[in-house]
């Protein structure tokens, strides 16, 4: 497939994009704390640039004030922000891509320890999420917040940018207005569609006249709002209409609003383009072209679906981070150098996270791709000096420091002591529970990187200390990973109680009923697993909570998934003996008996242990590394690796 209809440019207003794919706006955390702009912004999507996307759409931008949703977020509200905003227009425009600016105005969606002053919306309905006190606009103000985007634009136009995309989706205060959800309000920008959309019409044609014809307007909107009472399909198909009519070059579809924020991020278990049969329905209601946002990763997902007229653009969201080069490989055929994105948001969606980050780690990025945001920090050249390196262990974090170390000059060779087929360590075997099986596209990635690079791979070899001292590598990197562990209970070694990995590579094969011990994401995603073969599952947690290490769209989405499938759930529960088909525990300080289990499980996690006696003294430089290390997330296995191979 050569993906023709991906790559045929086309025109938005009279704006000629050179194909199909665009980098939506996404919160970066590479914008300044004051809200301007600087080198980190501008290599940060400049990158995403010269990787070949056809729009590259800069994150939210503050209208005024009271518009601020998140730290850092880039301002648009004076002049002072121009030179800024210019430096990331020509970095764009350097880089071969259109630039278009996203005008936002958080509306209820912030607080007041954010913006300093009470949150604004245009009926005094609290955020559901913030649950914060809100000032309803007069009508003299509304006619006020409709003059700072059309001002915003004004100054975008004076930086460079091509035109701009007035965010109203996901709960902002485009939608606000919209949404018979948000907005009680009976003036003229109240009551029917026509009186909540009057408020987006005043904007557009305001733009219009300031900034000219050529200057394009896009229009980010949500096809369902995902939440009672709130925008339903029929009215955006509408809403899409009249947006037209207003003078849009282009409407961006998405969905989902802050209290139904998995349908803005949807996680893994969602299909790719899962939202393209509304996109269709509005594409043949307008005659202008639509974009599509909903976890799109694969390149032939991404050329049946323009192909087909589902969409006229696809929007890269997630996968735009994981791999700036997305394009300029899809363009040439090299698939399988793509870095994946699999929809698991455990990096790009915690870049504030400091408690799940590792020092030097910080803005936007992807688990399988630590260098995606660009940084200087995260940039590397060719080895001063070439070095003979032995990686023992093929899991994600042995093969990241392994083909990172090879591509810089080194001469490494890695070991593995089981067959090819089962490369990729604990993290292969977190592919086997239902909607698991996209894991396995960073462990080919991590493979094809090794090989490509020059990679030494040996296969069904045990590595000992004789043989290392044998072969007298320059340097040595332990990746041997962790082994799972039972909790020290009586019956803890009876015949029918296995371990979690066991079950799910089919070492151990259940009966009619499983009780999985321990209620993280490995136990969770295991007691999904045993609903495949079991009538009857339960997951025991000693926690106040179940599967608190998944990013909330993931955690919150596999919790509908186990009540559906009718899955016991125990928390604050602490097991302390099994007998037969029993489980003890105390919960709440009692004892209780969870009896007819066929087989017990446990998922309670995974210990280090020590592969070789005085490893230090078995090169000059010796990193042991993820798991091996400390048993941890993937996450800071493969950011570990990767400082590694960047830094021998």
């Amino acid at each position: 497939m050569n993906f023709e209809s991906t790559f045929k440019p086309m025109c938005i207003g009279k704006m000629l994009v050179k194909n199909r794919l665009v980098v939506p706006a996404m919160d970066s955390a590479m914008c300044e704390e004051d809200g301007t702009i600087e080198k980190m912004a501008c290599d940060y999507y400049g990158a995403r640039a010269k990787g070949g996307f056809g729009i590259v759409i800069t994150e939210i931008a503050a209208v005024d004030e009271r518009a601020s949703g998140m730290p850092g977020e880039p301002r648009l509200y004076s002049d002072e922000y121009i030179p800024g905003l210019t430096k990331l227009a020509n970095a764009i425009h350097t880089g071969g891509a259109k630039a278009i600016v996203q005008l936002h105005h958080a509306g209820r969606e912030t607080t007041r320890a954010m913006i300093g002053q009470t949150p604004t919306a245009p009926s005094s309905i609290p955020s559901v999420v913030y649950r914060e006190h809100v000032n309803e606009y007069t009508t003299e103000q509304v006619y006020e917040l409709i003059d700072s985007y059309i001002q915003a634009s004004v100054r975008c136009k004076k930086a460079g940018f091509d035109g701009i995309e007035f965010h109203s989706a996901h709960g902002y205060m485009g939608l606000q207005f919209m949404s018979p959800r948000t907005n009680k309000r009976i003036d003229e920008f109240g009551g029917g569609i026509s009186g909540r959309s009057y408020f987006h019409k005043l904007i557009i044609e305001g733009i219009r006249r300031e900034c000219g014809e050529d200057f394009a307007i896009i229009v980010r909107m949500d096809s369902i709002e995902g939440r009672a009472g709130g925008l339903e399909e029929e009215e955006s198909i509408v809403f899409a209409r009249m947006l037209e009519s207003y003078g849009v070059d282009a409407l961006n579809i998405s969905a989902g609003t802050y209290a139904s924020w998995d349908v803005i991020v949807p996680p893994t278990a969602w299909q790719q383009g899962w939202n393209w049969r509304i996109c269709r329905r509005i594409k043949e209601s307008v005659n202008i072209p639509v974009l599509l946002a909903g976890r799109f990763s694969d390149p032939y997902v991404i050329e049946q679906a323009i192909e087909r007229g589902d969409t006229d653009f696809v929007c890269l969201g997630r996968q735009s981070i994981a791999d700036p080069e997305f394009p300029n490989k899809m363009a040439g055929g090299n698939i399988e150098d793509i870095v994946p994105c699999v929809g698991c948001t455990q990096r790009c969606m915690s870049f504030n996270d400091h408690d799940s980050l590792q020092e030097g780690d910080w803005g936007v990025s992807c688990i399988f791709n630590p260098m995606s945001n660009n940084r200087k920090e995260v940039q590397y050249g060719p080895a001063e000096e070439p070095k003979k390196v032995m990686v023992i262990g093929a899991g994600v974090a042995g093969m990241e420091a392994a083909w990172i170390a090879a591509e810089r000059g080194h001469n490494v060779t890695l070991y593995e002591k089981n067959e090819e087929n089962k490369t990729g360590g604990q993290f292969l075997i977190a592919s086997y529970p239902p909607y698991k099986q996209e894991l396995t596209r960073p462990i080919k990635y991590f493979k094809r990187m090794c090989e490509k690079h020059g990679v030494k791979m040996v296969y069904n070899m045990a590595v000992d200390t004789a043989f290392i001292q044998k072969e007298k590598p320059d340097v040595l990197i332990v990746a041997t990973g962790a082994k799972p562990f039972k909790l020290n209970i009586p019956g803890n070694d009876a015949e029918n109680v296995f371990q979690a990995n066991d079950v799910l590579v089919g070492n151990k094969i259940l009966a009619n009923s499983a009780l999985v011990i321990g209620g993280g994401m490995v136990g969770v995603e295991t007691a999904e697993f045993c609903k495949d073969y079991c009538e009857r599952v339960a997951v025991v947690e000693m926690q106040e909570d179940i599967a608190m290490d998944l990013y909330m769209t993931v955690r919150d989405d596999l919790i509908k998934r186990l009540k559906k499938e009718d899955v016991e759930i125990y928390t604050n529960t602490k097991v302390s003996r099994i007998e037969g088909n029993t489980v003890y525990a105390e919960q709440d300080g009692k004892e209780i008996a969870l009896e007819g289990f066929d087989h017990i499980i446990f998922a309670v996690g995974s210990k280090s242990e020590a592969q070789f006696e005085n490893v230090e003294s078995l090169a000059k430089e010796v990193y042991v590394i993820g798991d091996a290390k400390k048993a941890r997330s993937a996450l800071q296995a493969i950011f570990e690796g990767a400082r590694v191979g960047m830094s021998i």
